[in-house]
């Protein structure tokens, strides 16, 4: 994973799911903005919505996820969301910034077929975030550089219906020559299941009844995403 220069800028990108509301991820991208100031680390948050808000007709939308996951799932390129998040990257990146990657349930399928257009023409990939997203085919190169992460109540209960959508899975051959199924051949190398209260849009919540062991749904999901890029950054500087 590309490591952080004090001469560059972070782009978090974080990309909105099916009917998101206008104003739901704000909060969310002030409090990660926040994280990044405390480390004097520069950076600017873009809300984007790949397959656009609440207002857009839900029809076209839930059509343009399932094109895109169908197209991930056979290796072709997005013509919806993931293209109108690359078609923002592509005209506002620069060479001096980093990008940062985050997509909420289908906007983190956005976010997978935007990071390979990031890599091919060689800008800086901080890394990519996976929240509540269905499961999608992660590029062979990319896998070291994507963190899932779904949830879980106290009670260690899957409560995100989301991620039980899509595959990972592909065709392997044996030792013997033989085909068969391996559910996890595509999966990213860094997945975690959080411990949230809700479901799968309360990821971001930071207020009662969404606090679990003194720590809201944001702090626990902000501390997720930032022990990992520390330590992916740690493992960079080792290599």
């Amino acid at each position: 994973m590309a490591r952080y220069s004090a001469a560059e800028e972070v782009v978090i990108m974080i990309s909105a799911g099916f009917a998101t509301a206008p104003y739901f991820l704000d909060a969310f991208g002030t409090a990660l903005s926040a994280q990044f100031d405390h480390e004097g680390m520069a950076n600017r948050v873009v809300i984007h919505f790949p397959y656009g808000d609440w207002t857009r007709q839900r029809g076209r939308q839930l059509s343009e996820i399932i094109s895109d996951l169908w197209r991930n799932a056979h290796g072709k390129p997005s013509i919806y969301g993931g293209e109108s998040l690359i078609a923002y990257l592509t005209a506002n990146l620069s060479a001096r910034q980093q990008v940062l990657l985050i997509g909420h349930s289908a906007g983190g399928v956005a976010s997978i077929q935007a990071a390979e257009m990031v890599v091919q023409q060689g800008y800086s990939l901080l890394g990519v975030i996976q929240i509540g997203s269905p499961k999608c085919a992660i590029p062979p190169n990319l896998r070291n550089q994507v963190l899932y992460l779904n949830a879980s109540n106290q009670l260690n209960q899957a409560k995100d219906p989301v991620p039980r959508l899509g595959t990972w899975g592909g065709w392997s051959k044996t030792r013997l020559g033989l085909r068969r199924w391996n559910r996890m051949k595509h999966a990213p190398n860094h997945q975690q299941t959080l411990p949230l209260i809700g479901g799968h849009a309360d990821y971001f919540r930071d207020h009662n009844p969404y606090i679990w062991q003194d720590t809201t749904n944001l702090q626990t999901t902000i501390k997720a995403i930032w022990t990992w890029l520390n330590r992916s950054e740690k493992e960079d500087e080792h290599d």
